[in-house]
């Protein structure tokens, strides 16, 4: 029947069964049909059992948006109205890695297997490859799912350098530091704290760092970024500015951000937004001739041009931001840790 075969174990069994019934009728021997009758009930009712199986269709528990070179899980439910046991292959692209094959209850518990983000990008998944097998595993048949699911995947985002990081907070920092409101209490410090309010003596005091926390931290500065890449260097471009980016939001400040891929508005705390637009950008030009900050990767290097200066894009220590959400208000930055 069209898309049922035999495995080799379904082979071997046929092969008996061709091979017994050319011995019984060269040699007339009948005592075999106690074997050649079972086979072929076996090879027919496999034949049978698959036949009238039903296609399953599967749901996909995704991972979140995470950084290069970090590992999630990918869950796959099946349904169907006759468990089966599969071998079920999910299609991955070259942006991703994993070993998405395995032989399970089809219309059991959920298949679940890791998955390697490689490359920044949106990258599809699917569609799940499902060879189910007949109970004494002589025949097979395969089917093809249709659910196709996407993951998303961060450019990497590293500490500025320290001359870019001063550049980059001397822009971000209000001109008038009364603005900030009166001091309420200290708290433990994050990582996406500005470098600025860490309160140093109590911090040497503790072995620890702390900031302050104010009352009321007022609005910071709406910023330009404009980034652009000759081509081939878009991960590149992509890295300085979410890098960039990254760095004015925790300061406080707004970004509008201009990219090949569009302008995207944001908010301090929307680091989600910030990463997933660049995760999507590809290579190109924007005009940045008015902007406050302007990144540009060419084939001769990456650079980053802050009030006028032009600067190597020389990152430091990697940032894990995978976890950051695509939310569009600021974190309450009072959560983590509260000191009285």
């Amino acid at each position: 029947m069209r898309g049922i075969r035999p495995t080799r174990r379904g082979l071997a069994l046929l092969l008996f069964v061709v091979v017994a019934v050319g011995m019984r009728t060269t040699f007339s021997a009948r005592a075999l049909d106690a074997m050649i009758l079972p086979a072929v009930v076996a090879l027919g009712a496999a034949v049978v059992q698959l036949a009238v199986l039903d296609a399953p269709t599967v749901t996909r528990v995704m991972p979140p948006p995470g950084d290069p070179d970090t590992t999630a899980t990918v869950s796959l439910s099946f349904t169907t109205e006759t468990p089966v046991t599969a071998t079920v292959r999910d299609r991955l692209p070259a942006g991703l890695g994993g070993d998405p094959r395995e032989t399970t209850l089809v219309g059991g518990d959920p298949l679940t297997y890791d998955l390697t983000y490689r490359e920044r990008g949106v990258h599809e998944l699917g569609p799940a490859v499902v060879h189910a097998q007949d109970v004494l595993g002589l025949a097979r048949r395969g089917f093809v799912t249709e659910a196709r699911n996407t993951v998303v995947v961060y450019p990497r985002v590293f500490d500025p350098s320290p001359t870019v990081a001063e550049r980059l907070q001397r822009l971000s920092t209000p001109a008038d530091a009364a603005e900030r409101g009166a001091f309420d209490h200290l708290r433990a410090y994050t990582r996406s704290d500005s470098l600025r309010d860490v309160h140093w003596k109590s911090s040497a005091k503790r072995d620890d760092l702390v900031v302050q926390e104010f009352v009321d931290d007022g609005d910071g500065p709406t910023l330009t970024v404009a980034a652009s890449a000759d081509s081939g260097r878009a991960d590149r471009m992509a890295e300085a500015a979410a890098t960039v980016g990254y760095a004015l939001l925790a300061e406080g400040a707004s970004v509008v951000l201009t990219t090949p891929g569009g302008r995207v508005t944001l908010a301090p705390g929307d680091t989600g937004r910030l990463l997933a637009h660049l995760a999507r950008v590809g290579d190109g030009h924007v005009t940045d001739r008015d902007a406050d900050v302007a990144v540009r990767a060419a084939d001769d290097g990456t650079s980053v041009r802050v009030g006028g200066e032009s600067l190597p894009f020389d990152p430091g220590q990697r940032r894990s931001v995978g976890g950051d959400g695509g939310g569009s208000s600021r974190p309450d930055r009072r959560a983590p840790g509260v000191i009285a």
